[in-house]
């Protein structure tokens, strides 16, 4: 059997995706600061260190530079989990799998489908704008941004290709499926978006998460494709660092619609945006709601019937 089809037979519940949390922050964020600490030594970066039990910023001064490496480390233990977990109960014939990728696109093509998520992504992200400018950008966050023309490759790999792969795997793959195989589209949807919300940690990012997670997996329940909620969060994530790139005079500490004031000398074109963006997602909607299967099957596992009591065999129909 391929060893990447072993997710496959985990479909954890609440509780389980509770579980896969604690290894994330906890486990995960040991296992990430101690590779963090071993990467500075090959560096020749230890002696940074010893600032650490008077001045908190010699940790600050390890990390600079680490986030794709840090973010790795954290997010592949819970990854590792759901494959030990998968692998164990892939050994049980009465463990009926359910795919974490098993595209059905209705009357879209991968082409099609692809272009106008792309559109509803970056429409959605200015609706939610507004909302989000009610709470401060995290400090962590301003140095990323500030930091994109000296560490782009640092930033790219960790936001736009570490974050969709393994958030999208762990929320909508994991998560959202073990949740679908067992009944409510609509618990399975909120309960992984509320989880994809908090992980996060901060207001700024929890709430478009939250938003965004929910379309995500309404998304991921009509397609069961994977692979389309992770080029959704790609666009999210990388439209943002593309814009802090473009424009390196925008202003961190600054709301989106301040920047744009800024630039242009009215916020006129704020406002389009963000009526613009929520015509897009209301016609994309209407548009995948229409054309994308009604109600999928591929989230029920296949029952499983002993073909006979006195038989060990299993049937799987």
């Amino acid at each position: 059997m391929n060893i990447f089809s072993k997710p496959k037979y985990y479909k954890p519940g609440i509780g389980g995706s509770l579980v896969i949390l604690l290894i994330l922050f906890i486990l995960g964020g040991i296992v990430s600061m101690v590779a963090a600490f071993i990467a500075a030594a090959i560096n020749g970066e230890l002696s940074m260190a010893a600032k650490t039990v008077s001045d908190p910023s010699g940790i600050t001064s390890i990390l600079s530079g680490k986030l794709s490496l840090i973010y790795f480390f954290q997010m592949i233990i819970p990854v590792l989990f759901i494959w030990l977990m998968g692998n164990s109960y892939s050994h049980d014939p009465m463990k009926a799998p359910v795919k974490v990728d098993s595209p059905h696109l209705g009357k879209f093509n991968f082409l099609t489908l692809g272009i106008l998520l792309l559109l509803m992504t970056l429409g959605l992200s200015w609706v939610l704008d507004p909302v989000t400018s009610y709470f401060p950008m995290p400090d962590n966050f301003k140095e990323m941004f500030e930091s994109i023309s000296t560490r782009p490759v640092d930033t790219i790999v960790s936001v736009a290709i570490f974050a969709p792969l393994f958030e999208e795997f762990i929320m909508r793959g994991t998560i959202e499926r073990g949740l679908l195989s067992k009944g409510s589209v609509v618990l399975a949807i909120l309960w992984s978006s509320l989880l994809f919300g908090a992980m996060h940690l901060n207001f700024w990012q929890a709430i478009p998460a939250f938003v965004l997670g929910c379309l995500f997996g309404w998304v991921y329940y009509r397609s069961h494709s994977i692979w389309a909620v992770i080029f959704m969060h790609f666009v999210n994530n990388f439209s943002s660092i593309a814009l802090f790139w473009a424009l390196p005079e925008m202003d961190p500490d600054a709301t989106s619609r301040e920047n744009m004031v800024q630039l242009t000398g009215t916020d006129m074109w704020y406002w389009v945006l963000v009526g613009g963006g929520a015509l897009i997602v209301i016609a994309g909607i209407f548009l995948l709601n229409k054309y994308l299967p009604k109600k999928p099957q591929s989230f029920k596992p296949k029952e499983i019937l002993l073909a006979d009591t006195g038989n060990e065999n299993t049937a799987a129909l």
